[in-house]
Formats: structure tokens, C-alpha cells, sequence
């Protein structure tokens, strides 16, 4: 038997080579688009991989910026409460000083002293001033009530301070800037017991406690639970006194 010779005919041909081609170039795309799927995904997710570091730095360095923030707030507020806790020292230094100066109005225990002109006749050839109050009565007293213990001193109202002066002038008693006329009231603050120190003291029991005895000038005293002081008014500037290692 003769096997038959199989020919194939040019169109066929062509078609069959078309078809092989057509697929291989479909082979080929898709291998192509597969790597270049792969290549592209690799490509995104650096990107996106940079960016999460970049952000984590950016938060790194945000929560440093915050910390910083805080730090200089936490700062600012303990700076301002050091210094309203300095402001409060210096304030009660101040308040402190200006109640030692006798520049604030106080409140306390104490003692009442009063004094004034003798009533009884003067007898003839005898000096009339004698039976008057003196300047060097109220000096007296008033260094008793220091020595007592006294804190805090008003004549008539008028407060003692470091400067006060107690001068006589004509009829009156010039004390501090106020002219005043007895009777005096002499007003002490001091602890219990004060009225007593004076009354045996011994600036009280010399010229003046003889004086009321001699010429019968009026006195009498009282002892307070509490008594209230003006402050001073007046002016307390030093002009030649100042603070040692401040002279030019």
C-alpha cells in the first residue's frame, strides 16, 4: 500500500503559522505584564514604605517638639509660681517692716494710762508749774512702757515711732506734728501684766510718780483685753541715716 503524501496547501500554512504566532505573542505579553505587575507592586510598595518611615520620623519629631513645649510650659509655671512665692516673702518682709515702723494700724492687750492737771489750789509762792502736766511727765511714762514691754504706743491718738518727738511748746505738748492738751491719754500694747511692770518700774517711780504724789496730779489706769492703735502718719524719711556699705 502507498501511503498518500499530505499537502498542505499555502493558505493553510499561513494560517497555522498566524495562529502560533498569535499565541506566542500572547505568551509573551502576558509574561511581560506579569513582570511588569510584579515590578510595579515592588515599585508602590517602596514608596509606600518610604513614606510610613518618613511619617514615623515626622511623628518622632513631633512628639519631641511636644515634650519640648511642655517642658518650657512646666517651666514657665514654676517659674511663675517661684516667683509669686518670692513676691508673697517679699510682701510679708514688707508688711512685717512697716508694722515694727509703727506704720500699721494694730490691735492687742494692753494698758491705759491717763494723766492731766492737778486740781487742787495752787498755795501762795508756790511755782504753778508744778501742778501742770510737763513734757518730762509724758517722757517718762512713755520710756516706763518701753522698758515695760510696751510694742506699740499712741498719745491722744498719735502713734510713737522711732522719730516721734514729745516737745513742749507754750501751753501745749507737741507730739509728732499735733499740738495736744492734757488730758492725755496714754495707750500701751504689751503682754498681760503690763500695766503692773510699769507701775514698779523704776523710770516711773522716780520724778513722775513723785510729782503725782506731791502736787496731786490726776492719774489713773486701766488694764485692756484689747486695745487698737492708729498707725502713723506722718513722714518717716531718713536724710543723713542709710543702710552701711551704701555710702558714695
Amino acid at each position: 500500500m502507498t501511503r498518500g503524501r499530505v499537502t498542505l496547501r499555502p493558505w493553510r500554512a499561513l494560517s497555522i503559522a498566524a495562529a502560533l504566532a498569535l499565541i506566542g505573542f500572547v505568551g509573551a505579553a502576558q509574561w511581560n505584564s506579569s513582570i511588569a505587575r510584579q515590578a510595579f507592586t515592588s515599585s508602590a510598595q517602596q514608596v509606600l514604605a518610604a513614606q510610613v518611615v518618613e511619617l514615623e520620623q515626622e511623628q518622632r519629631d513631633l512628639r519631641q517638639q511636644i515634650g519640648e513645649a511642655e517642658a518650657e510650659v512646666q517651666g514657665f509655671q514654676d517659674q511663675s509660681t517661684t516667683s509669686s512665692a518670692i513676691l508673697s516673702e517679699l510682701n510679708g518682709n514688707i508688711a512685717d517692716a512697716r508694722l515694727a515702723a509703727g506704720l500699721t494700724k494694730v490691735t492687742g492687750p494692753g494698758a491705759i494710762i491717763e494723766i492731766a492737771d492737778s486740781q487742787l489750789v495752787v498755795p501762795p509762792g508756790e511755782n504753778p508749774a508744778g501742778f501742770i502736766v510737763l513734757v518730762d511727765d509724758l517722757r517718762d511714762i512713755v520710756a516706763a512702757l518701753w522698758a515695760s514691754g510696751a510694742e506699740a504706743i499712741a498719745i491722744n491718738g498719735e502713734r510713737l515711732v522711732a522719730n516721734s518727738s514729745i516737745y513742749g511748746v507754750g501751753a501745749s505738748v507737741l507730739v509728732n506734728t499735733a499740738f495736744l492738751s492734757p488730758p492725755f491719754r496714754i495707750e500701751a500694747i504689751g503682754a498681760n501684766g503690763l500695766l503692773d511692770r510699769v507701775l514698779d518700774s523704776a523710770e516711773f517711780k522716780g520724778r513722775v510718780g513723785h510729782r503725782i504724789e506731791v502736787f496731786g496730779l490726776e492719774f489713773a489706769t486701766q488694764s485692756s483685753p484689747q486695745l487698737v492703735l492708729p498707725a502713723f502718719v506722718g513722714n518717716t524719711r531718713l536724710r543723713w541715716a542709710v543702710p552701711t556699705g551704701e555710702l558714695p
